[in-house]
């Protein structure tokens, strides 16, 4: 396959074939080579051509096949209120286990600081202005009750993917479950019931997944 005449079909074969590799072994045992390996021909110089790092392909699956997957999903839901979206959301993305087995595959990155940093500010630039709309949308239909929709924004992105998923590769089960007792008291203090029994489940049951 020449580098450049097939252009797209290139990227996808170098998504699917990182993919499984990545599901496989792990992210972080997996290297650049075992992914030429497996490419059936194409080099090194192709995968360079199209991708700056295996972070950037890393990044690029979870994006292309998990976060607008749920994204599409969400906004063709018509007849659901704006806090009910919000639940859908945190249960599509806990119950995607395939999606969550990659991404903490890549212990490396979620608990790298520099990375950390810069999920920092991607919330604040892309995912915080989302939920807050639908924090929005939901204090428009009547699903929910405050007067802070970008700090109820901020606390569901922050408390899950900054406080939280780093500190999965040190917690277990026990120490889990006491920081999901306390983000309940903390959610329900501000008036948004969004931690209830179902969402601990889904917790636990992706918790134990990935622990595999």
């Amino acid at each position: 396959m020449a580098r450049n005449k097939y252009p797209e079909e290139t990227v996808k074969k170098i998504l699917d074939v990182s993919e499984q590799l990545f599901l496989e072994k792990g992210y972080d045992h997996t290297t650049i080579q075992d992914i030429i390996d497996h490419l059936g021909g194409l080099t090194k110089g192709v995968i360079y051509h199209h991708f700056k790092s295996k972070e950037e392909i890393f990044n690029t699956i979870l994006e292309k096949r998990y976060a607008i997957g749920v994204t599409d999903q969400i906004e063709s839901m018509k007849d659901i209120s704006g806090f009910e979206k919000i639940k859908k959301i945190n249960s599509m993305s806990l119950r995607s286990l395939e999606h969550q087995k990659l991404a903490f595959s890549a212990k490396s990155l979620i608990t790298n600081p520099r990375i950390i940093g810069e999920l920092y500010a991607e919330a604040f630039t892309n995912i915080i202005p989302y939920i807050k709309s639908l924090v929005e949308e939901g204090i428009s239909d009547g699903s929910i009750i405050t007067d802070y929709p970008q700090e109820i924004a901020e606390l569901i992105v922050l408390s899950t993917n900054i406080w939280l998923a780093p500190s999965f590769y040190k917690m277990n089960e026990e120490d889990l479950l006491r920081k999901l007792s306390f983000f309940k008291m903390l959610y329900d203090g501000v008036n948004f019931p969004l931690i209830d029994d179902d969402y601990i489940k889904d917790i636990v049951t992706m918790f134990r997944a990935i622990q595999e």
